[in-house]
């Protein structure tokens, strides 16, 4: 029996299901019978909101059940910027085909994206759990994306939606810091921060000296930035073949920013990894000169992975450590100093000449 309208709890309607599914399937007999939700295996933080919906529907051949994926994008990732849901919208619609890479696909979204219905990826492996190997795919697929846009950030120009967070966007992210700088004074939160004037002072020259940090950054060419890529927004498939998806976050800029926010990102969320910082950069960088002769002398290449520290510090943690609660930061307190707060401190004193 079909859903009724005093049933429906969805942000979208059985047309817009329907039409989709009728696309997805090449099937013009569709009909929708059933929405209900259905639960959907662990998955990392997301922007917004995540369901699993089962649908069942009918069709000449006979019926049929589709397990689809809900994204309910609310707000966007900084007051001032494009919507994320807008972004991934974009992406899915506009770049997806260009994109040497395999994603989710896409059966129906709202014209802003503030809904998006994708197909379900099960992974057969968690991200705690992947192996050297896996590893070494993702920053393969990583060097692939990036070599394909390698460049083209003015061809990218067209793309209004894309972030640009060293460029036009890049106001809103100082800003965005100076004010969460600003209520950790004023509030003396949280207190592994406020209460160490080393620390402070770190997050001052960060903004302060924003300018700076951003300049050998805008010298690299630019690329399509995925913003988020990590083991946590990519599926494993059975033949061992990777998917990517959570493209709330895409824009363009500097490859290295990508390739650091996936080593620090499963650094932070993951005890161990099973290869090195070292070997991944060194896995990236191999992977560059092979495709299309990008090649760094360490000098250079040390200076840009200390301003795309600094940089994506400044971009997004300095507002979540203002906003985050004191036991939090003190249970992560070690990984937090390892992670972040130890090495950017370091690449402020080599690069900003803070003595």
């Amino acid at each position: 029996m079909a859903q009724t309208n005093n049933d429906w709890e969805w942000p979208f309607s059985i047309a817009d299901l329907t039409a989709g599914l009728r696309r997805y399937l090449e099937d013009t007999s569709i009909k929708v019978a059933q929405v209900r939700p259905k639960t959907i295996p662990f998955r990392w933080p997301a922007i917004g909101r995540v369901r699993g919906i089962e649908v069942k529907y009918t069709a000449r051949t006979g019926p049929g059940v589709c397990q689809l994926v809900i994204k309910e994008t609310r707000g966007t990732t900084r007051t001032g910027l494009a919507g994320a849901g807008r972004r991934e919208l974009g992406v899915y619609q506009s770049l997806a085909s260009h994109l040497p890479l395999s994603t989710p696909a896409l059966i129906a979204a709202s014209p802003v994206g503030d809904w998006l219905i994708l197909e379900t990826i099960r992974s057969v492996r968690d991200p705690s759990q992947w192996n050297a190997e896996d590893y070494r795919t993702a920053i393969e697929t990583l060097t692939r994306l990036h070599d394909r846009f390698w460049g083209l950030g003015s061809d990218l120009s067209v793309f209004r939606w894309l972030s640009r967070p060293l460029g036009a966007d890049f106001e809103v992210h100082v800003t965005a810091a100076a004010q969460a700088i600003e209520r950790i004074v004023t509030q003396a939160q949280p207190e592994p921060l406020a209460s160490v004037p080393e620390r402070m002072q770190v997050l001052a020259t960060l903004t302060m000296q924003a300018d700076r940090i951003a300049t050998p950054l805008l010298h690299q060419p630019s690329t399509l930035l995925h913003g988020d890529y990590w083991p946590g927004n990519i599926a494993i498939l059975k033949d061992g073949s990777q998917v990517v998806y959570d493209w709330q976050m895409t824009g363009v800029g500097p490859g290295v920013i990508d390739l650091l926010v996936f080593i620090n990102k499963s650094a932070w969320l993951f005890d161990t990894l099973p290869l090195s910082q070292e070997e991944i950069i060194k896995y990236y960088r191999e992977g560059m000169a092979a495709s299309n002769g990008v090649r760094w002398k360490e000098d250079e290449w040390k200076l840009l992975w200390d301003h795309a520290l600094m940089w994506r510090f400044l971009q997004e943690w300095v507002d979540l450590l203002a906003a985050s609660p004191d036991p939090l930061l003190e249970t992560r307190a070690e990984q937090l100093d390892q992670v972040w707060l130890d090495p950017v401190a370091k690449a402020v004193s080599r690069r900003l000449n803070t003595e």
